[in-house]
């Protein structure tokens, strides 16, 4: 990443269909440190996302009307400067007419580019 350059922020959009199939128009996304993660429900609904575990992006974010995660005043979920490369998941849980639906879909982290 070049110095003075904002790092990139990926954007996740979630669909769910009626059989609670999940689908993302970025499937698997590839990070850096130092980027930025925000999700979007296309359902429209309420939904929340888990990173945890051995993740090195930590946190729980709800959305209880359906707009985008993370959204003001909740911060955004930023990979940390020094994330060790590796494959990693996270919990995605949608709420469709008081069905709960979840998907453990993954995401990598590369290794930083030499500056």
């Amino acid at each position: 990443m070049d110095k003075g350059k904002k790092p990139p922020t990926h954007t996740i959009r979630i669909t769910v269909d009626a059989d609670g199939n999940f689908t993302y128009d970025n499937s698997l996304i590839w990070v850096c440190p130092g980027d930025t993660i925000i999700w979007e429900c296309t359902n429209c609904c309420p939904f929340a996302i888990h990173i945890g575990w051995n993740s090195p992006v930590k946190g729980r974010y709800r959305s209880v009307d359906g707009k985008p995660i993370p959204a003001p005043p909740v911060p955004p979920a930023t990979v940390p400067k020094n994330a060790q490369p590796g494959y990693y998941s996270f919990t995605v849980a949608v709420c469709i007419d008081k069905v709960i639906w979840t998907d453990d879909p993954p995401f990598i982290v590369k290794k930083p580019k030499k500056v």
